[in-house]
């Protein structure tokens, strides 16, 4: 019996400082993952193709158009891309905004290298697509999980 081909990883990485744009190329390309960058949101647009890409790597605070505008209009387009936001702002309003729009993950900046290594390595668009509830990791490596809500405010599993 033959194995079933491994899906290709591919990122879109959308911030507008460039050193955490290095940072995750440089951790993406170490583990193998291809990705493209843009500095905001109009250029990741541009970029950006329904199943294209796994993942989006997406800050939230953009000088053109916020981050979580842009996760609302990936979601819409390709429900199976696995959205990951990154923002230094955790106040649990920006954290709720990101789940409604439909992030999977969120990453706390500023990155702590060997925790955004060790994410890339056994990174899963799927099982971060089926997970019940939205990983949330700060920048102390510290991970706790919170319930998937729609836009309207109730639960919903992905």
């Amino acid at each position: 019996m033959s194995e079933m081909p491994q899906e290709k990883r591919r990122a879109l990485i959308l911030d507008d400082n460039e050193g955490n744009r290095v940072l995750l190329k440089f951790v993406l390309e170490m583990n193998n993952i291809e990705n493209r960058e843009a500095e905001n949101a109009t250029a990741a647009l541009a970029l950006w193709q329904p199943r294209a890409f796994s993942f989006a790597f997406l800050d939230i605070e953009l000088p053109d158009i916020n981050g979580i505008e842009v996760a609302r209009r990936l979601r819409t387009e390709d429900p199976d891309i696995a959205i990951i936001m990154c923002s230094t702002n955790d106040q649990p309003q920006a954290l709720n905004a990101a789940i409604q729009a439909g992030c999977d993950m969120f990453l706390i900046k500023p990155f702590q290298l060997d925790t955004v290594l060790s994410l890339a390595k056994t990174m899963d668009r799927a099982a971060l697509r089926a997970a019940p509830k939205v990983q949330v990791i700060d920048n102390r490596a510290q991970s706790r999980w919170e319930p998937r809500v729609g836009q309207n405010g109730v639960e919903v599993n992905p």
